[in-house]
């Protein structure tokens, strides 16, 4: 037996005694029943004597020397494991004879045919259970060499899911700004304290993105905050043409999200469904819980996705960016559905996301 197993010490020592104890006057009985006297008590004891004998040399072997012999070559590993547990059956035989001679030894030729019979099987017991602590100590590397991997694999996947985080949230920052500097551009001529504070607000949302970027997640409140900058940025395009509703629960803007997640939904709607009306329209957005999930919904009144909604998907462009961080971050377990609004007009974006995995830590982002 091995110190490693799960049994505390005494326990060992105490089942190891059982075992030798039954092996050896299973012994003492086989012999009895073989000889002209039948079977004696003695005969019996000298058999669990001689059980523990054998038990206690190969148990005091597999704690203190089978672990010490692995980093030995083969050939000596069995020359020392050989020798010591002959060594440790004579010297048990020796004990147990002078303790309690035997009343059938009658010379010397009896007492060593004893030491050998007692060396053979703790040579053989031994090479059992050396054997068997080799192949459970082989596999125990061989789990750890696998937990290693695994652990090591996954670290990998972190690290490559991090960057590839990191990759497509980088692509809406450029987009983003190019677009706010040219309503910017716009602005100077026309408006000049317009543009001024235009500018101001655009200088807050950028160092709310470069914080957002250096975390994984953001508040939903943060992102809403952010999202409400972003818009009067765009109603300072817009004017009256561009209206905004919000229907938020005040119950889960707590819940954390990845960051710079709802802009290009936004954008989408202004961009492509509320500029081509010449009277503008409305963007409503609109996030509550529901059945253990975070349900949240861009919806404008503008000239609807038109066609296939599956296009708006373009590669490279803010809502494929916004698909690709989520099949990155969530797996299956998030979505992002775009379709035609509610009352025959407009185009609304619906995003789920698991709030018991987005909700397990919260980072602040304070602008």
């Amino acid at each position: 037996m091995s110190a490693r197993t799960t049994f505390p010490l005494p326990l060992q020592i105490l089942l190891w005694a059982i075992a030798n104890s039954v092996a050896g006057a299973a012994v003492g009985l086989a012999v009895g029943a073989f000889r002209e006297g039948g079977i004696e008590a003695p005969i019996v004891l000298i058999g669990v004597l001689f059980g523990n004998v054998v038990g206690l040399t190969v148990q005091i072997s597999s704690l203190v020397l089978f672990p010490r012999l692995r980093v030995l070559p083969p050939p000596a590993r069995f020359a020392i494991l050989s020798l010591v547990l002959a060594a440790g059956a004579v010297a048990g035989t020796a004990i147990v004879l002078y303790f309690f001679p035997l009343f059938i030894l009658r010379d010397v030729g009896q007492i060593v045919a004893l030491g050998a019979i007692n060396v053979v099987v703790a040579l053989i017991v031994g090479s059992v259970v050396y054997a068997y602590e080799g192949l459970r100590f082989r596999l125990a590397e061989s789990l750890r060499e696998v937990e290693e991997v695994r652990l090591v694999e996954a670290r990998l996947k972190e690290q490559a899911a991090r960057a590839e985080l990191a990759a497509l949230q980088a692509r809406i920052n450029p987009h983003f700004f190019f677009n706010t500097l040219n309503t910017i551009s716009s602005l100077v001529e026309e408006d000049p304290e317009a543009a001024g504070e235009v500018v101001q607000k655009l200088a807050d949302l950028f160092r709310y993105t470069l914080k957002a970027s250096d975390v994984d997640s953001v508040s939903l409140d943060d992102e809403l905050r952010f999202i409400e900058g972003y818009l009067s940025i765009e109603q300072a395009r817009f004017g009256s043409r561009l209206r905004v509703v919000w229907d938020v629960d005040p119950d889960v803007r707590s819940v954390v999200i990845p960051g710079l997640l709802l802009q290009p939904l936004v954008e989408n709607a202004v961009g492509h469904g509320l500029a081509r009306v010449p009277g503008g329209g409305t963007v409503r957005i609109s996030a509550r819980r529901a059945e253990g999930r975070l349900e949240i919904a861009v919806e404008d009144d503008g000239v609807g996705p038109g066609g296939d909604p599956r296009k708006l998907f373009r590669e490279g462009h803010g809502l494929d960016n916004v698909r690709q961080r989520l099949r990155t971050r969530y797996l299956a377990k998030a979505a992002l559905r775009i379709g035609p609004a509610g009352g025959g007009r407009g185009t609304v974006a619906r995003l789920s996301l698991p709030v018991p995995a987005v909700a397990a830590t919260r980072q602040e982002v304070k602008r």
